[in-house]
């Protein structure tokens, strides 16, 4: 049903514009290196995030399902909200709505709508549960496809997790995150920056990382106008990375 991890070659081959088959409910498609995720119930589906906006992401939605749709921002950044305005409405966590205007400026020119945290959506024999996944923002949210036991979960759970920026919290707050995403009921997850489905256990490498976190001026680096460090945890050929400012300690 899956995805293994060998198609990172796939994935760039595939960098914008194909739709990427995860399962028989799950669709990505790729905006310049980040993923936004159909969910196709047999009465609805659900797209999840917008991209840049580099490509006509309405249109191809259009091809892929005949059925009413929403749209929802896992989080407010330019990245995954860029395309909101080629609907007619995108919805996102309430506390979430200043970080997109933060972004987007006044060049919003959709209708913001609200879902809540633990917000059952029933799409036709696909359900997806809305989950809290603050820290890389203050309102991001995850989405459970319980009948596939898959987690999308937006830039929460990347390879390497940026925590600056307008809207992020602090260490101890992502750190509460990551150790309540584990007690949810999912098996495997989906990041927006990457076509890898990743087992749940793999969260374990960003706690341990925060439960050692190093902040070495060696990997002091100016990234878009902030002063940041990065700290590496390493385990059986895998890497955490956390990139943070100090002010997040």
């Amino acid at each position: 049903v899956f995805l293994p991890e060998d198609l990172r070659m796939l994935e760039r081959v595939l960098y914008m514009s194909e739709w990427i088959k995860v399962s028989d409910r799950i669709y990505r498609i790729n905006d310049n290196d980040v993923y936004c995720t159909l969910i196709k119930g047999d009465k609805k589906a659900l797209l999840i995030d917008t991209g840049y906006g580099n490509i006509d992401l309405k249109s191809e939605l259009l091809k892929m399902t005949d059925t009413p749709y929403m749209v929802i921002n896992s989080h407010g950044h330019p990245d995954h909200a860029g395309g909101n305005n080629q609907f007619d409405e995108v919805y996102a966590l309430k506390e979430e709505e200043d970080v997109i205007r933060h972004f987007v400026k006044t060049d919003m020119h959709y209708n913001h709508k609200e879902v809540r945290v633990n917000d059952a959506l029933d799409l036709g024999n696909a359900t997806v549960e809305i989950v809290s996944l603050k820290g890389h923002t203050r309102g991001s949210i995850g989405f459970i496809l319980k009948e596939e036991r898959i987690l999308i979960a937006g830039d929460a759970l990347n390879e390497g997790l940026w925590l600056f920026n307008y809207g992020s919290l602090s260490m101890e707050e992502l750190y509460q995150t990551l150790n309540k995403t584990l007690n949810m009921d999912f098996d495997y997850y989906l990041c927006g920056h990457s076509g890898i489905i990743y087992p749940k256990e793999r969260i374990n490498l960003h706690i341990r990382n925060i439960e050692n976190l190093k902040v070495d001026e060696k990997t002091k680096e100016m990234i878009m106008g902030f002063e940041t460090y990065k700290s590496t945890y390493e385990k059986n050929g895998h890497k955490s990375e956390i990139i943070f400012t100090k002010d997040k300690l």
